[in-house]
């Protein structure tokens, strides 16, 4: 991905402000695979969102970044669980679960809901 460096450092940076990073947009209308290739590596680095030229590339973007079923359920279990520990770390299903995974949890749920509030 190109800069990869720079564009680590603004998810950073807006994860550390609790700001959403957006990507810029895919400019080839005519390149769908490129597109989706592209804004799977955007959501993997960590930006939120990615910018659209065309209507016809907001399904496939959204398909990208709000959070399929699979995952919300596994989130809400998660924080119904962190809900009722006692203290800043839970282990769940063998897995260590820290207070960073659980903002990103609440905030997958957050996305989940306002994309699906229509």
């Amino acid at each position: 991905m190109a800069l990869q460096y720079a564009r680590s450092r603004i998810v950073h940076a807006a994860a550390t402000a609790g700001l959403d990073a957006i990507d810029v947009p895919y400019l080839d209308l005519n390149d769908r695979d490129g597109m989706l290739r592209e804004a799977a590596l955007s959501a993997e680095l960590g930006f939120t969102g990615k910018g659209a030229i065309h209507p016809k590339q907001i399904p496939d973007i959204n398909a990208c970044f709000v959070p399929d079923s699979a995952s919300v359920d596994h989130a809400r279990r998660v924080l119904e669980a962190f809900a009722k520990s006692d203290g800043g770390l839970l282990v769940f299903e063998g897995k260590l679960i820290e207070k960073p995974v659980i903002r990103s949890f609440a905030r997958m749920l957050e996305v989940h809901a306002v994309a699906n509030a229509h």
